[in-house]
């Protein structure tokens, strides 16, 4: 079981901003929050002035009454440390702390997230704030867990303050220790690019070309989640100091440049999401499949599994979502609040909290509505909610599953950064996500993320009998090991085109393409291009099929007789050449296939490998409806979600127990529209996942 820290069940919560409201109020919607069946609230985080209206005095009263009058309606307190919006008394005194364009520009005060990380004066400051806060209430009955400042890296993910430049120096030359080393790793004899002195060195500015150095790119990525990471380190070592061991620490959101396993491994109990799927009418997703549209909000949560397999939703879409400056979608239709918050514990939330109880009338996000309306009516949103609230109690023995999936897509963070910036495999990283992600919802196949770190194991890897590392162009001689040895084991790993022709300095290093996984897969690139707008649509010929495969091509060439070519280019100058490969490693094997991923690329192999829909003897499912599988032992639960505004037919071939409706369900059953079902055999039933 893998519960979380205080959340002993699956349970739901919302966010409440009693600093948005008079006091008059306060009782009245706590009473009406606890008759509606809730009992967690998150408060806090953008509240800094309520604790510290002036430099070094700091006030209590105001949450000192808010928590005495939560405690007495039975309420549990999730506390954010109101790090995300400093003051203007301190941004006014104090205008070092602000973040600045990559033009030097500085922000002004009067949004979010708009100071830096390395402002010795800001980081003084939020440490003498948390350490005022956690005093005070790290003891605090009602008080379970701290969410650490708020969606960090939200809004912005790059800082050029001077304070970031000066940080950045400091933190290359702990890296580098000497300016020879500096320029080597940066291929500075590039463009007379050399550095002799380290005041010299800065964080990318503004040039004439656009013609940034990819390694000093590089380097900044990792010192921005470096630097974020540290950031709330700071916060999180006050908070473990005076706070309760009972109570979890975490933070919410999942936002670039920033390595969320660290923060986990430095100590984190969980990493929170934060889900609005009526964004996703407006994301711009590959164009084909559009279908999808909130059903593809599932691949967040996959990632957010990827850093620790239970997590919590803190922030859950309650009604229509938008800014001043723009729509985001358009109101739930009824059932999609219920489907989207399903969506979360089938993948392994252990909790959702609703934002937010009431639609505020001022600010930025007076246009993102709650439960209750401008003239504090309750609204559809509402009633959806407080029905479910009673039904989501019967998930208790769900409660600490973990997801099942025998396939798994490989991550990491050195390409992640890479490809940030790196239009040759940076876009083809998101298309063949996109395009396993599709194959693999639209299959009913069970799907991971896997972050490749540097103590992972054979024995991690071997609970996955697939593995699809689609772009790694930094592939390291440790890493190809790794995979060698899991494929040795008897597992099996696909790669894509652009494999291996990196070091972590992100030198392309005078070596065959693919670098290091040139002995594991077999081949060597022969030949290589982008697929511009003047080719035709490339494919490749693979079992008597025309599989499309898209915007990059290698053209490999077997290196011995064990290498199989299993499908060949079907166009331009390269027709008939090796596309896909197949190389016997120990009791498994290892792919190369020289292209981007299509969709039906990826459904080929998921088929060709026995992997597609695990689930067939036991359910025949039309393609809208996702399902999920969270495990307890010998206990399985079968998440069923119908992402469509029309009734989905479903063949059931075993008698299972729908744990939402109490009733026993079999043969052909119709689930309504955004409708949920949540199936269990029972502990006599089949073994669920082969």
């Amino acid at each position: 079981m893998d519960k979380l820290k205080n959340i002993d069940t699956i349970s739901m919560g919302l966010i409440y901003y009693p600093e948005h409201w008079p006091r008059a109020m306060w009782e009245d919607d706590l009473r009406r929050i606890r008759e509606m069946g809730f009992s967690i609230l998150r408060v806090g985080e953008f509240s800094w002035t309520y604790f510290e209206p002036e430099e070094g005095r700091y006030t209590f009263d105001f949450w000192d009454d808010f928590l005495a009058l939560a405690e007495r309606y039975g309420m549990r307190i999730i506390f954010g440390t109101p790090t995300a919006t400093p003051p203007a008394w301190l941004t006014h005194r104090y205008p070092e702390v602000l973040n600045a364009r990559r033009d030097g520009v500085s922000y002004t005060h009067g949004s979010r997230r708009h100071y830096n990380y390395n402002s010795p004066v800001y980081r003084r400051l939020c440490c003498a704030l948390v350490e005022q806060i956690a005093r005070r209430y790290g003891h605090h009955p009602a008080i379970i867990g701290w969410q650490i400042d708020n969606e960090l890296n939200c809004e912005v993910e790059e800082f050029y303050s001077p304070c970031d430049q000066a940080a950045f120096r400091v933190w290359l030359r702990k890296k580098y220790e000497t300016l020879d080393r500096l320029n080597e790793a940066w291929g500075t004899a590039f463009w007379n690019q050399q550095y002799s002195d380290w005041e010299q060195v800065c964080l990318t500015g503004i040039l004439p070309s656009g013609g940034y150095n990819p390694h000093q790119l590089l380097d900044e990525r990792r010192f921005i989640s470096d630097s974020a990471i540290d950031f709330a380190m700071l916060q999180y070592d006050i908070l473990k100091k005076h706070c309760s061991p009972a109570q979890f620490l975490s933070t919410n959101g999942t936002f670039k440049h920033l390595d969320y396993h660290t923060l986990i491994e430095r100590g984190l109990d969980f990493i929170a999401y934060d889900s609005f799927p009526c964004f996703a009418f407006n994301l711009e997703h590959h164009p084909e499949n559009d279908a999808l549209n909130d059903r593809r909000w599932s691949w967040n949560m996959i990632n957010t599994r990827a850093i620790r397999g239970n997590f919590a939703v803190f922030e859950q879409s309650s009604y229509a979502g938008g800014w001043i400056c723009r729509m985001q979608g358009p109101s739930p239709k009824p059932g999609q609040l219920r489907l989207w918050t399903y969506q979360g514990f089938a993948h392994g939330a252990e909790y959702a909290g609703f934002y937010r109880w009431r639609s505020c009338s001022f600010g930025v996000e007076m246009y993102w509505h709650g439960m209750n309306s401008y003239a504090n009516k309750p609204n559809r949103g509402y009633r959806e909610i407080r029905a479910l609230l009673g039904e989501v109690k019967r998930l208790a023995p769900v409660s600490g599953a973990s997801y099942q999936a025998r396939v798994a897509v490989l991550k990491d963070y050195d390409n992640i950064f890479d490809g940030e910036y790196d239009v040759w495999h940076g876009p083809h990283d998101y298309l063949s996500d996109d395009a396993w992600f599709t194959a693999t919802q639209l299959t009913h196949t069970p799907c991971d993320f896997f972050y490749l770190r540097e103590y992972t194991t054979v024995e991690e890897l071997s609970r996955y009998r697939l593995l699809v590392y689609p772009h790694p162009t930094i592939l390291t001689a440790e890493r190809a090991d790794l995979l060698r040895r899991y494929a040795e084991a008897g597992g099996t790993v696909i790669f894509g085109a652009r494999t291996g022709y990196k070091d972590l300095e992100g030198h392309c290093p005078m070596q065959e393409m693919p670098g290091f996984a040139k002995e594991l897969c077999g081949v060597e690139v022969e030949e290589f291009t982008f697929l511009g707008g003047y080719d035709a649509p490339q494919t490749v010929a693979w079992g008597g099929q025309s599989l499309p495969a898209p915007y990059f091509n290698d053209v490999l060439e077997p290196t011995g007789p064990d290498t199989e070519v299993l499908a060949v280019f079907e166009g331009n100058y390269y027709a008939g050449q090796p596309a896909v490969t197949r190389h016997a490693v120990g009791r498994g094997a290892a792919y190369y296939v020289g292209s981007v991923f299509s969709r039906e690329l990826a459904e080929y192999f998921l088929r060709e490998l026995d992997l597609a829909s695990p689930f067939a003897d036991l359910l025949e499912l039309p393609e809208q409806c996702e399902v999920s599988l969270r495990q307890n032992g010998e206990d399985a639960y079968y998440f069923v979600l119908n992402y469509k505004e029309y009734p989905a037919q479903i063949e059931i071939k075993q008698p299972l127990y729908e744990l939402l409706s109490g009733k026993s369900l079999s043969g052909w059953q119709t689930l309504e529209p955004y409708g949920v079902w949540v199936l269990t055999p029972g502990r006599d039933g089949e073994a669920p996942l082969s």
